[in-house]
């Protein structure tokens, strides 16, 4: 992460982040790693039996009841900072001294750089669970809040912070519960003070001078309040050029993240103009900007139909506005070489994006034969004019050895929590599998009939059916197995928000696919399928489980009906 800084903030700045307390602890958590290894959890943090040497070698006591290291701010805080900045690095289950520690101290620009990607690591580490960016806001709401007029604060912060935090929440698209409830975190119960264990970790950092009762913001935390905004979502200047404003919607990857920025800019706009505007635009930027362009004006539903029909025959955006037409019954039905351009044109966003597999991933998904050659031979027949590139990209990566997500499927094992006895499912799905098509296999495995709302849980990302618009949810079938899930973790999926039956799905292994096997498959169970709709007059009978019907259904609803 490139940080400016100018000379002045460089001499103020770097050496408060140097000798900052956490930053000293991250240092001495490295050496005590040394030139060895330890173990770490799925978790990525140390061992329970490691904890107690770790704690001691910083001079931090550890309770003799632990559950994790995490719950230990004064170990986890170092942790996250040492992870951050390369002081440590975490691979195969294992943690070893990083590259950073050899050349420990850095310069006063990689200083900051990675003093700043530490805090927001720590924030995102202690913020509530469904939205990563809440300390991180309630941080720069309070450092907003201190240098105001940069006197020490001897009156209560939480009022001012308050309102900071509101605006804060507004200009970024934000909901205000989640950072209030990580305020509840930093409320010292002893004393009665809010905020304090916020004011503690920015001055741990460096940011804040902790004099009792009077927090002073330092050089350090002037610094850190004009970055700690980057990366979040705010509204593109109205006075942008179209094409710099989908640059800058194109820096998020989240649809409602996208949509808030663009609005800063469509609101100066009447939709039919600032439909032409973009779409003007980006019939000469590449596939994946375009991509972001055409979901931008596709938000402003059929205000925009008028643009959409003078650029039908624009040779680029073209094929994308016959298909929002058609998808609006204001034009015919595409045929299948406006289908094949458009796969195309999804492909080389890929490759741009996400790189050769993904790419790979999309052309045998979407473009017709049996075999790469041809597929590939279906993707230059197309005429797009990235065509060429990405044959030859997506042929040197297949050729290359490198593992393809097309040959590799993973097999999960499912299980229902808290059922006594176990009940659980081994089924194996291709990598590629969407969550979403993961919904539609956990259906199946355990004969819930699909009459109510379900939720994925992958860390601090939830998924579900876009299509009922659940709020801090994104879009399960725009995520793929491989993405959210690697040997030996786990997500959670709840399925029926009333009932909540609970399910934790653990990736157990990967194996290279088996051309004469249908997928998805179940390999292995135990306990029959529970009774969706029971009560405690008449709780019903489990129905038990056909292995061979299941797998009937999973090959897809005609072979299960035959």
């Amino acid at each position: 992460m490139d940080i400016a800084a100018s000379e002045d903030e460089l001499r103020d700045a770097a050496p408060l982040a140097r000798e900052s307390v956490v930053v000293g602890r991250a240092v001495t958590l490295a050496r005590w790693i040394g030139t060895g290894r330890r173990a770490v959890t799925a978790g990525q943090v140390l061992r329970k039996a490691d904890v107690p040497a770790a704690g001691a070698a910083l001079g931090v006591g550890v309770p003799p009841r632990l559950r994790t290291m995490a719950d230990i701010p004064a170990l986890h805080r170092p942790w996250c900072v040492a992870v951050a900045t390369g002081l440590l690095q975490i691979g195969g289950g294992w943690v070893t001294a990083g590259p950073a520690l050899q050349r420990w101290p850095p310069g006063e620009a990689d200083l900051l750089s990675g003093w700043l990607a530490a805090l927001r690591a720590v924030c995102a580490a202690e913020s509530y669970p469904q939205d990563e960016d809440s300390v991180r806001l309630l941080a720069m709401a309070l450092l907003t809040v201190l240098g105001e007029d940069g006197e020490p604060r001897t009156g209560g912060l939480w009022g001012p912070v308050h309102a900071a935090l509101r605006d804060l929440c507004d200009r970024y698209d934000k909901s205000s519960w989640e950072p209030l409830h990580a305020a509840d975190r930093y409320h010292d119960l002893e004393t009665g003070t809010p905020l304090a264990g916020l004011v503690a970790l920015l001055a741990e950092f460096g940011a804040v001078a902790d004099d009792p009762g009077r927090p002073l913001i330092t050089p350090l935390g002037c610094w850190a309040a004009g970055h700690l905004a980057a990366g979040l979502p705010g509204l593109a200047d109205p006075s942008l050029p179209a094409s710099e404003m989908i640059a800058e919607v194109a820096r998020f990857g989240d649809e409602e993240q996208r949509g808030h920025v663009a609005w800063g800019w469509l609101a100066e706009r009447q939709p039919a103009e600032a439909a032409r505007e973009i779409l003007t635009a980006a019939e000469g930027m590449s596939p994946l900007l375009r991509g972001v362009a055409v979901g931008v004006v596709e938000r402003l539903g059929e205000d925009a139909l008028p643009a959409w029909r003078e650029l039908t025959a624009a040779p680029r955006v073209g094929p994308h506005a016959r298909a929002v037409l058609a998808a609006w019954g204001q034009g015919p039905e595409p045929g299948d070489a406006d289908w094949d351009w458009l796969a195309v044109e999804a492909a080389v966003a890929a490759l741009q994006d996400k790189g050769p597999d993904e790419a790979l991933s999309r052309v045998w998904e979407s473009m017709p034969g049996t075999d790469l050659d041809t597929c590939l031979a279906e993707v230059r027949a197309t005429g797009h004019p990235d065509a060429a590139e990405l044959s030859q990209a997506v042929a040197e990566f297949a050729a290359s050895g490198a593992p393809c997500s097309i040959d590799q499927v993973a097999e999960l094992k499912v299980s229902l929590s808290g059922s006594r006895p176990p009940i659980w499912r081994r089924v194996r799905l291709p990598v590629m599998a969407t969550l979403g098509d993961l919904h539609d296999v956990i259906q199946v495995l355990f004969g819930w009939d699909g009459d109510h709302l379900h939720l994925f849980q992958a860390g601090k990302k939830q998924y579900s059916d876009p299509f009922v618009s659940l709020e801090g949810t994104a879009d399960d079938n725009a995520v793929r197995v491989r993405d959210v899930l690697t040997p030996g973790g786990k997500i959670g999926y709840t399925y029926d928000l009333g009932a909540c039956w609970e399910h934790q799905i653990a990736l157990e292994q990967v194996v290279t696919r088996d051309r004469d096997q249908d997928y998805p498959v179940c390999v292995a169970y135990k306990g029959d399928s529970p009774v969706e709709y029971w009560c405690e007059d008449d709780p019903g009978e489990p129905e038990p489980f056909d292995l061979a019907e299941v797998n009937r259904k999973l090959a897809g609803p005609g072979e299960a009906e035959e």
